[in-house]
Parts: structure tokens; sequence; C-alpha cells
């Protein structure tokens, strides 16, 4: 059993993940990492219980808040067909990874444009070696309909310590094990090395890090 929020409490949880819903959606834009019709979706786990918040992007209902149980069942809230059904994806990624704070998902074009070409997301660009180590990949789920969750947890289970994935012909989820403006952030970092390998594409194969190129950065970065 999972102890319930204070009303209280969780309107005032409720109060600052919109703030960060809407802080995540000014810095998506900044940085060019939403589609053109800015869809996409951002969900907390509330402390300790299998309830979520979930916003949404774009739509009437942009940037407001809705309050629900990992079973889908009980809300608070306006939540409508299509946000209930990609909450479904989010409590999944949650269940799978304990420890994560945060989800966050967006039809970003480049990391897009991956999952529409079949291909995960390689370490090429240096911003990767923070989350990732050379060898490591951002990985691509098998095709599902809709929001189905199985790929995504397949391809979690075969990559455990993946912080994000490529939902195949779809778009990017990450996640991050802080809050809501820490997986907006990642996401970010993973649209511009996105963008980034695609044009080292047009000039050639884009290349590999030497082996330990990770750790060799990391600690470069607590030494400064």
């Amino acid at each position: 059993m999972t102890s319930q929020t204070p009303p209280a409490d969780l309107l005032l949880l409720v109060q600052q993940f919109e703030q960060d819903v809407a802080s995540a959606h000014q810095l998506l834009q900044r940085h060019q990492a939403l589609s053109a019709n800015e869809a996409g979706n951002l969900s907390l786990r509330l402390p300790g219980q299998e309830r979520l918040l979930i916003a949404a992007f774009n739509g009437p209902d942009a940037g407001r808040a809705a309050v629900l149980d990992f079973d889908l069942e009980q809300s608070q809230g306006r939540l409508n067909d299509n946000l209930r059904e990609v909450a479904a994806l989010h409590v999944a990624i949650y269940r799978q990874r304990p420890q994560v704070r945060a989800v966050i998902h967006t039809h970003s074009p480049y990391l897009s444009a991956f999952a529409i070409a079949g291909r995960p997301l390689r370490a090429h660009a240096s911003q990767l070696l923070g989350v990732l180590d050379e060898d490591q990949e951002i990985p691509l789920t098998a095709w599902g309909p809709r929001y189905a969750p199985e790929p995504v947890i397949a391809a979690l289970q075969a990559h455990p310590r993946a912080p994000a994935t490529l939902l195949a012909n779809h778009g990017p989820f990450a996640w991050s094990e802080r809050d809501a403006l820490a997986a907006t952030r990642l996401l970010i970092n993973l649209e511009e090395s996105a963008h980034l390998t695609w044009l080292a594409a047009q000039l050639g194969t884009p290349q590999p890090f030497p082996a330990g190129a990770a750790a060799r950065s990391r600690q470069g970065w607590v030494a400064s």
C-alpha cells in the first residue's frame, strides 16, 4: 500500500508541476525540440505513491495537470482519451524504473526521424557522454500499436542503463531520477545530439569515440 498525499500538499505539488510544465514548454520551444503542432507530454511521479501528475504541451488543456493512479482508473482533473492512453506508457516506465521521478515524451524532429528510420541513437556527439558510455546507445523499440507499453518495457529490460528510448515509427521518451525539468533538459540534449549526428552523416560516417572516452570525459567534468 502507498500513502495518499494530503489534499493541501497535493494542490502545492500540482501548482509546482504546472509551473514546471510551462518552463519545460519554453525550453523545448527555445531549442526547437517540439514538432510543428507541439505534441508531447510530461509526467511526475508522486513521491512514494503509484500515482502521477501528467500534462500535455498542446491542445485545449495544455499545461493543465491531471492526477492519475497507475491502474489508470482513478483520476482528478481533466484527462482526455489521448492523454490517458499515453499515460499507460509513462506508468510502464515508472514500474520498470522505480527510481525515476519524471518522464517526457515529444515528437521532436530529429529524434523522431531516427525512430521513423528505425535507427537507435549512438553516442557520436559529445553531449551523450554525460549519460552514455561510448559503446552505448539510446535504444530503438520494436513497433507497437499507438502507445502499447510492451515494446518499451522490452527495450528497458534489454538496456537497463538507458535514460531514454525511441518508440519505433513514433518518437522519444526520456526520463530522470530528479525532476520534470531535468527530464526536459535531457531530451533537449538528445535532440541536439540527433541533429548533429544527422548533419555528420551528410558529410560521411559519424565516427565512434575511442574506448574509455566517457570515463575520461567524466573525470574532466568532475575536476572542473
